[in-house]
């Protein structure tokens, strides 16, 4: 267990989804929204805070969020958070190789509901 959990990757993949899904569970037992907008307020939220913390260790030495995760938070539904994140830390927005994955991962996500709205809803509500 001790040389898993030293994987960056894993470690701060573990608790941000672990973050988003407490905040998605907690907003959503409120009855203030239902289960996939409560999942894109807590993902979001918590992209939003972990670039603001990747940021704020920048320049010490303590261990960095790998940029894995931050595109992974921000593929999963924490564009908005990443979005905010980003302009208001600033923080990966001069390095040009983040921000090519950054926006491959906008154009993705763009492409899948695109989709989902031409294929695949009609088919759901014909059948």
């Amino acid at each position: 267990m001790r040389t898993w959990w030293k994987n960056p990757g894993r470690r701060f993949g573990l608790l941000t989804l672990g973050l988003a899904a407490l905040m998605m569970i907690l907003v959503w037992q409120q009855r203030w929204l239902p289960p996939l907008p409560a999942w894109l307020v807590g993902i979001s939220l918590v992209t939003f805070f972990t670039f603001g913390y990747d940021k704020a260790i920048a320049e010490t030495p303590r261990t960095r969020i790998p940029e894995i995760i931050l595109l992974l938070l921000t593929f999963i539904g924490g564009t908005p958070g990443a979005l905010g994140g980003m302009f208001l830390f600033r923080h990966k927005t001069a390095k040009r190789s983040f921000q090519l994955k950054f926006w491959l991962v906008v154009l993705l996500q763009v492409a899948l509901i695109a989709a989902y709205y031409v294929w695949l809803r009609p088919q759901l509500a014909t059948g």
